[in-house]
C-alpha cells in the first residue's frame, strides 16, 4: 500500500504520534510522520521536498486539524501543496476548533473526524476508518473470496485480474497511487480528459485498470462513478462488453444510443442522481447546503487497440458517441489501456482531445515475492509455498513474458497440488520451469494423437492469429468459422485454459467465439510462434485487404465520394492478395465486402491497363512522325524554331473562378495566346487532381520492399491541383526558363 502522510502542527505533536500508533494496529505500516525517527524527516529535509518527491508513493495526506493547526501558515501551506498534488485529503479533528476558523475548502469538501475527547474518540477513529477503508487504502479492506464466490482461485492465470480480484493484486502500490492522482487531477479540471494507460504486451494493463483502479474508484462514489468495462471487440457499441452493455448493467435496465451523445449524457445524468440525492440529504441533516461537484463518470475502457482493428465496425460511432459526450458533460473522464506499439492509431483517432499518458513500466523485480506470496495467505484453506521455489520463481523472472508466465505457472501449480503446499520439485518436475508451464499445458491439450499438430495449425492459423501493422495478435473468431475437424481439439485447448469460449456480438448477432487467452501463448510455444513465422506474409495480406475494403465500403457510400480514390491493392500486390485470399483454409475468414474490393481492384487496374496501351498508341504513332520529319531537312528550321519559342506563362489567361469549377480530370492549358490566336504550343497540357486521400507506403509482406518505404500511412489531399499530363524535358524546361515563365 502507499504511505500516509500526516500534516500537523508541532505543538499536536502527542494528538499526532497517537494517530500514527493507532494506525499501525490497525495494519497501516507506511505512516510519513516529521517526527519519527524512522520513517520521519531527517535533519536537513524539508517538509515540501520530501513530500514532492514522495509524491508518487503518498497515498493520502491525514490532516490533524486543531486551533493550532489553523493558525499556521506552514501548514496552510502544506494542505495546499497536497491539494496541489491532487493527493487525497482525509481531515482528522484533534483538538476542539470552531468551524468558522477552519478554511472552506477543508471545511465545505470533507467529513471530519472527532477525536478531539476520549469519549469521541470511538465514534473519530471509526470515521477514519471507514474513510481509509472507502479510499481503498486499508491492505484488508477488500473482501476475500468476493461475495457469493466462495470457490474462486487466488491465482488466476492468464485471466486479467477484475474488480472482485481487488484483495489479491499485488505489486502496483506505487503505479495505483499516480492513477488515482491522476483522476482526481482530472476531476478538478485540468485539460486532460482522456487517461491512457500505456504498456507492452503482458505488463498487466487490464489487471491494472480493474483491480488496482476501478475497484478503489468503486469505493469514493462521492466524488467517482466507473461505468463497467467496456472491451471493443468487434462491436464496440452494440458488443456485449460494449458501450450500451456497460451502461445498461450500470443502470439495471436496458438502454438505447439511437440519440448518440445526447443520449449518453441523459443516461449520466440519471447515474448520478441517486449519488446527489443522497449527499444532499446527508448535508440538510446537518443543516447545510450541499453544492459540491457532482461525481465524476469514469468511461473504462480496456485493450484499446481493439477499436482500431480491421473487423471493428463501430468504431467510428464510439468515437462520436463518446466524443461528444466529453464535449458535452465537462465531468466526464475516459480511462484506455492500450498496447505501446498500437497508441498511434488511437492518438490520431480522438485529437485534438487532450490526453494524459500513463506508462506503465513492467512490474520491478522486488514486487514479485509480493505477488507470489501475497495471495497464498488470502487462500482459504491458506497456501503454503516453499521458501525455494519463491527463490527459484524469482531467479527465472527474467525471461520475456514473466509476468503471465508466472501466474499461469501458479494456477497451473495450484491446480495440481493435493495439499495445499506448491512445492520447488513440482515445479521443476511437473512442470519444467517457468517456461514448461504453457508448453506442458499445449502438450495435455494435443494429447497422443499423431495428427494433434497439423490440426492444431488449422485451428490457429488464420482463425485466432491477426497481423497487423502493429505486429502479431490475438483474434476473436466465430466457433462456426473454426474447421469441423478442429473443434474438439479446441475444447481441450479451453479445458487447459489456453484459449477461451465466450458468447460474442460478431457482425451484428450474438455468436460462439474462441480466444487466445493471452498474447504469451503466441510468443512461449514454439510450434506456434514458427507457424505464424511461415504464414506472417499471408496473414498481413489477409488483415490489410480487410483493412483496405472497410475504407473503400466506407467511403464509397459518401456522397460525391470517388470510390477508386480508395483502391489501393494493384499489380504484385493485387496478385499475391487475390492468391491469398483464394486459399481454401483462409476461405472462411474472406467476407463479401473483401471479395467486391478485390473485384474492384481488378477492374480499375484492366482500364488503367487498357488506358495506357490507348496513350502508348498515340505516343507510338506521334514518335513515328515526329522522327520523319526530322528526317526531312526542309522541316529541320520550323523545328529548331518551335523550340526556341518563348513560353509565356500567364496566370491570368484563366481567372481563378474559371479554374475551380473545372471537374476532376479536365484537361486546360493556361498559357497567353499565340499570334494565330491559339495557344502556345509549349503550353503544358494540365490535368485537375481532386482533394481526396490515399495510403502511402507498402507493406511489411511485399517482396523487394525498401525499410524507407514504411511505416503505411494514410495521406490526405487538402485541395485540388493540377499536373502537367505528359512529361517535361530537359530542352522544354529550358525554354521555359529562358522565357522567364
Amino acid at each position: 500500500m502507499g504511505i500516509l502522510f500526516i500534516s500537523h502542527s508541532t505543538k499536536n505533536n502527542d494528538e499526532a504520534v497517537k494517530v500514527r500508533d493507532w494506525l499501525r494496529a490497525k495494519g497501516w505500516p507506511d505512516v510519513f510522520l516529521d517526527l519519527d525517527p524512522d520513517q520521519g524527516l531527517a535533519p536537513g529535509q524539508h517538509w515540501q521536498e520530501e513530500l514532492q518527491r514522495a509524491g508518487a508513493n503518498c497515498s493520502a495526506v491525514l490532516v490533524l486539524i486543531s486551533p493550532d493547526w489553523t493558525a499556521s501558515q506552514w501548514c496552510q501551506t502544506e494542505f495546499l501543496v497536497a491539494v496541489q498534488l491532487h493527493k487525497r485529503i482525509i481531515p482528522v479533528m484533534v483538538a476542539p476548533t470552531p468551524m468558522a476558523q477552519i478554511r472552506s475548502d477543508l471545511r465545505d469538501r470533507y467529513q471530519i473526524a472527532d477525536i478531539t475527547t476520549p469519549d469521541k474518540e470511538p465514534q473519530g477513529f471509526g470515521t477514519l476508518e471507514i474513510g481509509l477503508k472507502r479510499a481503498g487504502l486499508d491492505p484488508t479492506a477488500f473482501d476475500w473470496p468476493p461475495p457469493g464466490e466462495p470457490q474462486r482461485a487466488v491465482y488466476r492465470g492468464l485471466q486479467a485480474l477484475d474488480v472482485a480480484d481487488a484483495a489479491i493484486f499485488f505489486g502496483r502500490d506505487v503505479e495505483i497511487t499516480k492513477g488515482l492522482d491522476d483522476l482526481r487531477r482530472m476531476r478538478a479540471g485540468v485539460p486532460e480528459r482522456i487517461l491512457v494507460i500505456l504498456g507492452a504486451s503482458g505488463a498487466g494493463k487490464s489487471s491494472f485498470l480493474r483491480a488496482g483502479l476501478l475497484a478503489r474508484l468503486a469505493r469514493d462514489d462521492h466524488n467517482f462513478l466507473p461505468l463497467p468495462v467496456i472491451r471493443p471487440e468487434r462491436a464496440a457499441v452494440t458488443g456485449a462488453q460494449g458501450l450500451t452493455s456497460a451502461l445498461s448493467q450500470a443502470l439495471g435496465r436496458p438502454v438505447s444510443l439511437n440519440g448518440g451523445a445526447n443520449a449518453l449524457k441523459d443516461v449520466f445524468a440519471e447515474l448520478r442522481a441517486p449519488v446527489v440525492d443522497r449527499l444532499s440529504r446527508y448535508a440538510a441533516a446537518s443543516r447545510e447546503v450541499w453544492n459540491a461537484k457532482p461525481p465524476t463518470i469514469v468511461i473504462p475502457i480496456d485493450q484499446a487497440e481493439e477499436l482500431f482493428g480491421s473487423e471493428n465496425l463501430e468504431r467510428e460511432a464510439f468515437l462520436d458517441i463518446v466524443g461528444g459526450a466529453l464535449t458535452a458533460d465537462d465531468n466526464v473522464a475516459v480511462v484506455v489501456t492500450i498496447r505501446t506499439d498500437s497508441y498511434e492509431p488511437f492518438q490520431r483517432g480522438w485529437l485534438p482531445r487532450a490526453q494524459s499518458v500513463f506508462s506503465l513500466p513492467p512490474l520491478a523485480t522486488s514486487a514479485f515475492k509480493e505477488v507470489i506470496e501475497g495471495p497464498a495467505k488470502l487462500a482459504k484453506p491458506p497456501l503454503s509455498i516453499a521458501p525455494d521455489l519463491t527463490s527459484a520463481l524469482l531467479a527465472d523472472l527474467d525471461k520475456a513474458d514473466a509476468l503471465p508466465l508466472l501466474a499461469f505457472t501458479l494456477e497451473r501449480l495450484q491446480a495440481r497440488s493435493k495439499t495445499g503446499s506448491l512445492t520447488l520439485l513440482d515445479y521443476q518436475t511437473g512442470l519444467g520451469g517457468l517456461g514448461g508451464a504453457i508448453r506442458a499445458a499445449v502438450d495435455d491439450a494435443l494429447g497422443p494423437k499423431a495428427d494433434a499438430q497439423a490440426l492444431a495449425r488449422k485451428l490457429f492459423i488464420p482463425a485466432l492469429v491477426q497481423v497487423d501493422q502493429e505486429g502479431v495478435k490475438r483474434r476473436v473468431a466465430k466457433l462456426a468459422d473454426i474447421p469441423p475437424a478442429t473443434r474438439a481439439l479446441a475444447a481441450r485447448f479451453v479445458d487447459q485454459r489456453l484459449l477461451v469460449s465466450d458468447r460474442r456480438i460478431i457482425d451484428g448477432r450474438s455468436q460462439e467465439s474462441l480466444e487466445v487467452a493471452h498474447e504469451a501463448i503466441l510468443r512461449q510455444w514454439p510450434a506456434l510462434e514458427s507457424w505464424i513465422i511461415e504464414e506472417r506474409d499471408s496473414l498481413s495480406t489477409l488483415d490489410l485487404v480487410r483493412v483496405a475494403a472497410g475504407e473503400w465500403k466506407t467511403h464509397s457510400a459518401r456522397p460525391k465520394a470517388k470510390a477508386s480514390n480508395w483502391l489501393v491493392h494493384y499489380g504484385e500486390r493485387l496478385k499475391d492478395a487475390s492468391t491469398v485470399l483464394k486459399r481454401a483454409d483462409f476461405a472462411p475468414f474472406v467476407t463479401a465486402d473483401m471479395t467486391a474490393y478485390l473485384a474492384a481492384c481488378h477492374k480499375a487496374e484492366r482500364a488503367t491497363r487498357n488506358a495506357r496501351l490507348g496513350l502508348g498508341a498515340v505516343a507510338l504513332g506521334a514518335l513515328i512522325v515526329a522522327s520523319a520529319l526530322a528526317t526531312q531537312s526542309q522541316w529541320k528550321p520550323q523545328w529548331d524554331a518551335w523550340a526556341q519559342q518563348k513560353f509565356e506563362f500567364d496566370g491570368q489567361a484563366k481567372s481563378a473562378a474559371a479554374l475551380s469549377r473545372l471537374k476532376p480530370g479536365a484537361a486546360f492549358q493556361d498559357c497567353r495566346p499565340a499570334t494565330d490566336g491559339k495557344p502556345s504550343r509549349l503550353c503544358p497540357e494540365m490535368l485537375v487532381i481532386p482533394a481526396g486521400g490515399f495510403v502511402m507506403g507498402s507493406p511489411e509482406s511485399e517482396a523487394g520492399r525498401f525499410n524507407h518505404e514504411g511505416p503505411r500511412h494514410r495521406v490526405t489531399i487538402g485541395r485540388a491541383f493540377a499536373v502537367g499530363k505528359y512529361d517535361v524535358t530537359f530542352d522544354e524546361w529550358s525554354a521555359c526558363v529562358s522565357g522567364g515563365g
